[in-house]
């Protein structure tokens, strides 16, 4: 089979590039190496397949539909689109949403229009918990998010309402995952594991963004959501929305706790809380479950430790954030 992956050079994409590369797909892959974070490292990332007989890349802007399309006119037999390009992070789309509404929500109506107009007729989608906002914990498919918090959940949700239209009106089979704090290989640098991993190993200040013994998230590890994923790109689903969590809660202070733990080394913190973030994440799985055999059992201690020796292996210029 082959399959479009959009953001293929970022943590989730290049993971899930290199999960089904391995399992014998052909990969077509989009990325434009925006520098929301170094376009060193997303060159980084994917520079163990890139050679890959089997992965095409293309260096295009989602937003850019002259640019756009010819990734579709030159693979006319693409059985699967999974749509992960986006700008992400909650305190960055707060000092700059019109980004967030031209990449995250012009991008995604360019590709459905594509889908359309070449016969692909499997699109997932990559939304977030985030768009759940204050609501009451665990979060369900089902419940109102028509409040998230922040510019970025907000256009996942708009994008969310504008698949479900299309998907009414064109006949397009669309699979909405939430994804919840997912940690893997390549993660980016901003996100806390990281950063945390960092602070044991280089004496590098851990900033905490909010009370650690008070917020929580339902970390994930990418496998278990590109198995998931490939659920869906086997049997396509007409019209869902999916939680991809681990059902599992975990305070900051006890993932700081786990990576000294793992790495027999202090974390040190400073304070420097963030506007926008949500208290808790936690996912209600049932519906994915039910679905499609989803089934998450890594632990947040063999997640932790998968990374942390993953990153010791890695060059030095990559450990050190010397790019």
């Amino acid at each position: 089979m082959k399959i479009l992956i959009t953001g293929a050079a970022g943590f989730i994409g290049s993971n899930f590039a290199d999960y089904f590369l391995k399992n014998d797909y052909e990969v077509v892959a989009v990325d434009n190496f925006n520098d929301f974070y170094s376009p060193k490292i997303k060159e980084f990332n994917i520079s163990e397949f890139k050679d890959h007989p089997n992965f095409k890349l293309y260096r295009v802007d989602i937003s850019d539909r002259a640019a756009l399309e010819p990734v579709f006119s030159e693979n006319t037999d693409i059985d699967a689109v999974v749509h992960l390009a986006a700008w992400a992070g909650v305190t960055q789309s707060v000092e700059n949403p019109h980004q967030y509404v031209k990449d995250n929500v012009l991008g995604t109506n360019n590709l459905t229009d594509f889908c359309i107009k070449y016969g692909i007729n499997n699109f997932i989608f990559a939304s977030t918990s985030s768009v759940y906002g204050d609501n009451p914990t665990p979060f369900t498919e089902d419940m109102n998010t028509s409040f998230p918090n922040a510019p970025y959940p907000a256009t996942k949700k708009s994008s969310e309402v504008l698949l479900y239209t299309i998907n009414k009106n064109q006949d397009l089979n669309v699979t909405i995952f939430r994804f919840f704090n997912p940690l893997g290989p390549r993660m980016r640098p901003d996100l806390a594991l990281p950063k945390l991993v960092k602070s044991v190993e280089y004496g590098k200040v851990f900033e905490l963004w909010q009370d650690p013994t008070s917020s929580a998230r339902d970390y994930t590890y990418i496998d278990d959501m590109a198995r998931a994923v490939e659920a869906v790109i086997k049997e396509p689903q007409d019209f869902v929305i999916m939680n991809l969590g681990n059902s599992n809660p975990i305070s900051l202070q006890d993932m700081i706790e786990t990576v000294e733990e793992v790495t027999g080394k202090s974390v040190t913190t400073t304070e420097n809380y963030l506007p926008g973030q949500m208290k808790e994440t936690f996912a209600d799985i049932s519906r994915a479950r039910d679905l499609i055999g989803y089934d998450p059992k890594t632990t947040l201690k063999e997640m932790v430790e998968f990374y942390y020796n993953w990153f010791l292996q890695q060059p030095e210029w990559y450990r050190k954030d010397d790019y």
